[in-house]
Parts: C-alpha cells; sequence; structure tokens
C-alpha cells in the first residue's frame, strides 16, 4: 500500500493541479491526502476528475485554513468513517483482505486553537481497532532538532505532541531521506525550516511491515513538500519490473529522428519474418526509451540529493535562490518523467491508435 500526504496550499490553479498529476503518475499511490485545498468539495471533483482517480472525499473550509481531500486509486478499497475540518477517517482494505486504519489529519495552524485538533485525534482514536497510520501536516514538532531558524517553539506545544503520541503508542516513521518538509523560502538569516508532515504508526504493528519505507518528495512550487509512505518501499527490487513498462508503440516516436533510425535498422536487418521484424523493433525500442527514463530519474535523484543538502543542510546564507532555481529545474525534468508515464498509459495509448505486441 502506498500513501502520499501533501499541503498542497491550494488546488485551484493549473501550475499546482500539474504537480499532483506528477505525484500520482510517476509514484502510482493507492491513497492521497490533501490539506489547503482551498476549493469548495464540489469544485474538488473536477481536480479528481483531471487525476483520473476513481474514489474521493473533500472536506470544506472552515474559515480560511483547512479544507482537506483523500481521494484512493480503487472505488472499492477505503470506506471513510469520520471527517472533519482537521481530518479524515478511514478504513482501508488491502489485496490480502486486511483491513487497516488511516487517518489523514492536519493540525490547526493557530497554537490557540491547536489543543481542539489534537482532542479530535483522540476521540478518533477511541474507536480504532485496526492498524493505524496517521498522516499528514500536523503543524507541530516533536523536539528542536525539527526547526531551524526564527524562534524557538514554546516547550508545551512540542509536549502536547508528544503525549498525543504516548497515548495512543504511536511511532513516528522516520524518512529514508530528508528531515525538514516545510521551508519558508526567505534568504540568508531570515530563513526557516521545519518537519510539520510526518507519519505515525501505532508501535505494535510496525513489526507487522518489515518493508515499510518513508520518503520526503521535494516539490516545486508549494513550500511544503510531500511525504510518501509505501508498505513494501524497502524490498528488494533487483528483479523488479514495472508493469507499465510493457511494450506499446507510441505514436510520438514517429516524430522522433533516433527512434525512426532504431525502426529502420532494426526492420532492415535479419530475418525477412514479418513478426521477428516486429519482436526486435520492439525491443530496440523499449530499450532506447527505458534508457532515456533513467537519464531522467538520475538527474532527478542528483538534483534531489543537492536539494536536500539545502533543505536538511547547516546554515541558509544565500541558499533561499538556489532553493528556488534548483525546484525550477526539478519542474522541468518532473514533467519529462510524468510526460513519458502519460504516453505509456493506456488511456493516451489507445487515443494515439497504439498497438501491444
Amino acid at each position: 500500500m502506498k500513501i502520499i500526504c501533501w499541503n498542497c496550499r491550494g488546488v485551484g490553479n493549473p501550475a499546482t493541479v500539474r504537480d499532483l498529476k506528477q505525484l500520482l503518475v510517476v509514484n502510482d499511490p493507492d491513497i492521497v491526502f490533501l490539506c489547503e485545498t482551498k476549493i469548495s468539495a464540489n469544485r474538488f471533483s473536477s481536480v479528481r476528475r483531471k487525476c483520473r482517480i476513481e474514489g474521493g472525499l473533500a472536506v470544506n473550509a472552515e474559515g480560511k485554513s483547512g479544507s482537506l481531500a483523500l481521494m484512493w486509486k480503487d472505488s472499492n478499497m477505503v470506506e471513510i468513517q469520520t471527517y472533519s475540518s482537521n481530518h479524515i477517517d478511514s478504513k482501508v482494505y488491502t489485496e490480502s483482505g486486511e483491513q487497516i486504519r488511516f487517518t489523514g489529519y492536519y493540525g490547526n495552524s493557530e497554537p490557540s486553537k491547536r489543543q481542539s485538533s489534537w482532542n479530535m485525534l483522540r476521540r478518533v482514536g477511541k474507536d480504532v481497532k485496526e492498524k493505524w497510520i496517521i498522516g499528514g501536516d500536523f503543524n507541530a514538532i516533536l523536539e528542536n532538532a525539527e526547526k531551524e531558524g526564527g524562534r524557538r517553539k514554546p516547550k508545551a506545544l512540542m509536549e502536547d505532541f508528544r503525549k498525543i503520541i504516548d497515548e495512543f503508542s504511536m511511532v513516528d516513521l522516520k524518512t529514508d531521506n530528508g528531515w525538514f518538509t516545510w521551508v519558508n523560502n526567505r534568504e540568508e538569516t531570515a530563513m526557516v525550516k521545519e518537519r510539520l508532515d510526518r507519519f505515525l504508526m501505532s508501535a505494535n504493528d510496525v513489526n507487522s511491515f518489515p518493508f515499510m519505507g518513508t520518503k520526503v518528495i521535494r516539490q516545486s512550487n508549494s513550500d511544503h513538500d510531500a511525504i510518501f509512505f509505501d508498505t513494501e518501499g524497502r524490498k528488494s527490487r533487483d528483479n523488479f519490473r514495472d508493469p507499465r513498462l510493457s511494450f506499446k508503440y507510441e505514436a510520438c516516436w514517429a516524430k522522433n529522428k533516433i527512434a525512426k533510425n532504431i525502426i529502420k535498422e532494426a526492420w532492415q536487418r535479419g530475418s525477412q519474418d514479418t513478426l521477428e521484424k516486429i519482436k526486435r523493433m520492439g525491443q530496440e525500442l523499449g530499450g532506447w526509451q527505458f534508457k532515456k527514463l533513467n537519464q531522467v530519474r538520475s538527474q532527478i535523484k542528483n538534483l534531489q540529493a543537492h536539494i536536500n543538502k539545502i533543505m536538511d543542510g547547516q546554515g541558509s546564507n544565500n541558499k533561499g535562490n538556489r532553493l528556488k532555481m534548483m525546484r525550477v529545474k526539478l519542474r522541468n525534468l518532473l514533467d519529462k518523467e510524468e510526460k513519458y508515464w502519460a504516453q505509456r498509459s493506456k488511456i493516451t495509448w489507445l487515443k494515439e491508435g497504439g498497438q501491444k505486441y
């Protein structure tokens, strides 16, 4: 099971919708929880259609902040339990038939109202009997090591957060990469970074997921990065082949000079049997296209490593502008990767008249 949580700061503009689609296409999550969508539940249905997601629930904002959404890939896999302006609680049915409780959580951004959102989580917890995962933007930190720059957080607020974790015997799941998930994007000493977004899991259930992994997915437009949870994130993938990589002829290849040369050479070489020619052409075109994908992935990985150094490294001098420039480059690379998968998706493939061999 794969879950993405992201404080998207509004999905009413095309750039954020594009980033959301990238998250879905590239990471292929089962469940997505969004905070601060800043659009009504009625308008959110159009966003869900653009992302081609079957199931979904949107919660309207109360006042200026809030507005949450939960989306799930398979219409039958999620059963909503309760929801409010601070949470969406759901029961998830996995492929193995197991039931897992997932609560998408958004902590109140105003410290004076934080206690009410903690109390809401307490009410949810009283009814949970399944393995429990909580994910989202908590708007709170557990210790000063989760904040760099700006004023220190009051100890009382951090203690309130720790009490919640202790009450429900939860474990704070550290990410495999990255640390801070929010930055104010300012320069020099005015830069502030915090670890506001995270996943929690009931301590008794951690051993049930030996290959569990979590990571930060750096974003190109938002001050909040997304977080990703995968029950099999650390499982060996030496022999893994993404099922989306099965060979399909893509109409766009006809306009690519290199692809045209590969087709011409494969067709003219060797056996005269038509089926053999098609098979050979498919192998060589598929290898060429996959090599291009790996090059883009390598560039994305290197750029994300540089962004992590700025986000998680000590000191902030003159790093705000560098971070913005890197995020622009990251957006362009993510666009390329998203287009690759979009071209290979069944809907686009059928639309362009491709054939599968």
